[in-house]
């Protein structure tokens, strides 16, 4: 890899952007953690070519495959969480503009007739398996009464996997909005509301995205990185970039769960998004972040590029994305770890890229803390 000075700044100033991430789909949901859509389209821009494939390993939200498709190149994805896979599939496949006047028609219809005074069949076999805790105490079990009628209705309709998905990301957003971390829940008022300014906003970037994105290839895969080598059958080219942000060594980073309150933690999530999960965090952090070395994430990364190895070749460039907890032993652990898989790092003028990136974790917003997070972003090739 060559970099121009020219090359250099653009890539820091990308990588250090504090614009939020918005337009087209990208804030259908505010995944964990996620990276600026402004720093993926610089990377893509730099790295790839129209055509070119590109892999996210560690998709979480989607933001590597919408700006993939916006820029003509086909890309793939991969994550083991079900959550993830469902928000990066309906943020790469919006409606079409006459199915979303069909599904805005009949939202606002919904919206009229859900109250906390209507009575629709529980979703028992979800309740038993504990999707709703902590979603029934004197506060939220109003917005979890309406979020019930709302999906029995619209488990009612006709409407294709694809629609019924959409309607769910909207009724996800909004449930994050009134549940994740806040202090104050809002009224059901409030709250439909919320769902039809979010109908008005989604609608209005799954419009814009499908005015500005290409027809290039674009697949979520809800599976680890680590099974990336046993789907070489979707890989008719090896990835020309693999712009990823894999999970933080040692960092506290909710992927899975909503936090009612800041404090109790809710599966609700999945339920809404109608996918299964059952796992606790150490399986979505590659390990538990108080053990001691962290052996498990280092062996689950090490494995992860080690078959990522196997479907990239000599132009393949590894763009990533990370944070540690302790950045004097870990960094050196993790290049370490990236060397033993195949790969070795390549440094823009003897100088990595840092960013800071303010209120990082959930609770520092709940608890009005001033934590940050300082992220690097590595770059490698297979070694020769």
């Amino acid at each position: 890899m060559i970099f121009t000075d020219t090359d250099k700044e653009n890539l820091t100033a990308a990588a250090n952007t504090k614009e939020r991430v918005t337009g087209y789909t990208h804030d259908f949901y505010n995944y964990p953690a996620r990276f600026s859509p402004i720093m993926a389209r610089e990377f893509i821009e730099h790295f790839t070519e129209p055509g070119d494939l590109i892999l996210d390993p560690f998709m979480g939200g989607g933001t590597t495959l919408v700006e993939a498709k916006l820029l003509g190149r086909d890309s793939i994805g991969f994550d083991i969480s079900t959550l993830a896979e469902f928000l990066s599939s309906v943020k790469t496949n919006p409606l079409s503009l006459s199915r979303l006047k069909i599904i805005s028609k009949w939202l606002e219809k919904i919206t009229k007739e859900v109250n906390c005074k209507s009575d629709v069949p529980r979703p028992e076999k979800w309740i038993e398996k504990g999707y709703q805790r902590n979603l029934s105490n004197s506060q939220t079990w109003p917005i979890r009464k309406v979020l019930e009628q709302y999906l029995y209705y619209l488990s009612l309709e006709k409407f294709s996997q694809k629609e019924q998905k959409f309607v769910r990301c909207i009724l996800l957003k909004t449930g994050q909005w009134a549940l994740d971390s806040t202090k104050e829940i809002p009224s059901i008022i409030k709250f439909k509301n919320k769902i039809l300014e979010n109908l008005i906003k989604m609608k209005n970037g799954s419009m814009d995205f499908n005015e500005s994105a290409s027809s290039s290839f674009s697949k979520t895969i809800n599976a680890p990185a680590k099974e990336i080598k046993n789907h070489k059958r979707l890989f008719n080219q090896s990835p020309k970039l693999v712009l990823t942000s894999p999970p933080y060594p040692g960092v506290h980073v909710v992927y899975h769960r909503w936090q009612i309150f800041g404090r109790k933690e809710t599966p609700a999530p999945f339920w809404i998004a109608n996918s299964l999960d059952g796992h606790g965090l150490t399986y979505y952090a590659m390990g538990n972040r108080q053990q001691k070395g962290l052996t498990d994430y280092y062996s689950n990364i090490k494995e992860s590029f080690d078959s990522i190895s196997k479907i990239c070749d000599k132009n393949t460039v590894v763009a990533q994305i990370i944070a540690f907890s302790n950045i004097e032993w870990q960094l050196p652990k993790y290049l370490e770890t990236m060397n033993e898989a195949g790969f070795e790092e390549v440094i823009l003028d003897e100088k990595r890229i840092w960013r800071d990136v303010p209120n990082r974790k959930w609770y520092a917003n709940y608890n009005k803390q001033s934590t940050s997070s300082r992220e690097v972003v590595l770059f490698h090739k297979l070694i020769n």
